[in-house]
């Protein structure tokens, strides 16, 4: 498996054509004695970068708890709401055709746009409305059945819970579909992480290629961590996203 496989080539790209032009002014400034000139001060800027080194792995690790967990929540619900619908497909078989078969085709229908579009329209923070009127079809199709004795009262009365429990985690998960890690705190991580690549450059190694590797290594784990929490933030699109199988797999079962 290649990098690329995992990141855009043209984010790999940028990063190495960046790498290249800090390299580049980095041997630069060694050239110049810029780093003779602040040698004595080598100690402090050591433990600034200790300091601001801590400082941004808490604040690393927060934001990954954040994007993770939000991430999660809405796999979570995805799952949820599939299996609600399969419960709804499968307590239908009580029912006679004439009676089952409208809320068969609503959810194949609601499951098959919700795979084709809805998916795209929460990378893109679009509104979903054409599946929320697909999703209103299926309660229509369980409330339209007139039950015929007790039997199908019950099953009635539960498939009425079912619907209600697969609108929930609709409800739950395009809600945390359009959550995102808070702006401030993207921010926070972002300068934090600057600052210990522009403390490197004043960092007064002994060795020009130690300093340089250093630089490089560094700068590596830092955008490579960036590229996580941002990749994360949204989950229906990037490297790492949330996947569409239990909808594919409800509609093979909704047949």
């Amino acid at each position: 498996m290649q990098i690329t496989d995992l990141i855009p080539r043209s984010v790999v790209v940028r990063f190495v054509n960046a790498l290249i032009g800090m390299a580049a002014v980095y041997l630069l400034l060694r050239v110049a004695g810029f780093h003779r000139l602040i040698a004595g001060d080598t100690e402090g800027i050591g433990v600034l970068l200790e300091i601001i080194g801590t400082l941004y792995s808490v604040l690393y690790a927060f934001a990954t708890y954040v994007v993770w967990g939000q991430f999660t929540a809405v796999e979570s619900e995805i799952f949820k709401e599939a299996a609600a619908l399969l419960d709804l497909v499968l307590f239908s078989g009580r029912w006679k055709e004439p009676a089952r078969e409208p809320v068969l085709q609503a959810v194949r229908m609601y499951a098959r746009a919700v795979i084709e579009t809805e998916w795209k329209a929460l990378s893109q923070g679009d509104p979903t409305e054409k599946t929320d009127r697909l999703f209103a079809g299926i309660v229509s199709a369980v409330t339209e059945v007139t039950p015929e004795n007790d039997d199908q009262r019950t099953i009635y009365g539960r498939l009425l819970d079912i619907a209600d429990q697969a609108s929930v985690h609709r409800g739950e998960r395009l809600s945390l579909s359009v959550k995102r890690i808070p702006r401030t705190l993207l921010l926070l991580v972002t300068l934090t992480a600057l600052a210990i690549v522009f403390l490197l450059f004043l960092y007064a190694f002994r060795s020009t290629l130690l300093g340089l590797i250093s630089l490089a290594v560094t700068t590596l784990l830092l955008w490579l961590t960036y590229f996580v929490i941002t990749d994360l933030d949204n989950p229906f699109t990037g490297t790492w996203n949330v996947s569409s199988a239990p909808f594919e797999q409800l509609l093979k079962k909704a047949r």
